[in-house]
């Protein structure tokens, strides 16, 4: 999965935003938790097994009205847990790797857990159907810290993108719940090896409060 052009795309278009009119609004701040599978379409890769849990904490930075849309440009910080477990033997090849130790194929075969914290900056198009119900789409990329190598991602420095897709509802004057449906794809720009990346998708739940 290609992703230098979601990562361009998405800078492109907060430039374009911070250039718009901004609209005077109380931060926003938030806290999500979300849970995501690479065993769901539309990926269902047979040749690795991955889940994954998180939580988000989230800044709203700036809202501005492009249009018939709210845009908001976040600021997030997250933690993922997620448990990884190769399938396909061919990964466990040696001749790409440095550093081989005798049991290197055995730890690669085994289920790991890996912990990773994520910097995204983010936007949401926002579109209110009425003044207590919105649906939106979301997109984020940022720096993140992997605590475990596996066959398809290097451990340390890495990218987290996401996209997604979601509603939410406003449950009092300033409080509202968020549901997102969200593609993430993790990986590092080919500055390390390997470098294939991992995908998911999933839903997220939110509380935002204004």
């Amino acid at each position: 999965m290609r992703t230098s052009y979601l990562r361009v795309l998405l800078i492109l278009l907060t430039f374009q935003i911070v250039a718009g009119q901004e609209e005077s609004s109380s931060p926003d701040w938030g806290i999500h938790v979300g849970y995501a599978t690479q065993q769901a379409f539309p990926f269902k890769d047979k040749d690795y097994k991955l889940t994954q849990h998180h939580i988000l904490g989230q800044l709203r930075l700036q809202q501005f009205r492009l249009g018939d849309f709210k845009v908001d440009v976040l600021s997030e910080l997250g933690y993922y847990f997620s448990k990884h477990q190769l399938r396909n033997k061919w990964f466990t090849t040696t001749a790409y790797f440095d550093d081989i130790q005798d049991d290197f194929q055995e730890k690669m075969l085994a289920e790991k857990n890996i912990h990773q914290l994520a910097a995204h900056l983010g936007v949401t198009f926002n579109w209110f159907i009425s003044h207590k119900i919105a649906v939106f789409g979301y997109g984020s990329i940022g720096p993140m810290w992997t605590s475990q190598l596996t066959e398809r991602l290097a451990a340390g420095f890495a990218f987290s993108d996401n996209i997604g897709l979601g509603v939410k509802v406003k449950y009092k004057e300033h409080f509202w719940v968020s549901n997102t449906l969200v593609i993430r794809h993790e990986s590092n720009a080919d500055l390390k090896f390997p470098n294939s990346g991992h995908n998911s998708v999933g839903l997220r739940l939110g509380l935002v409060f204004n």
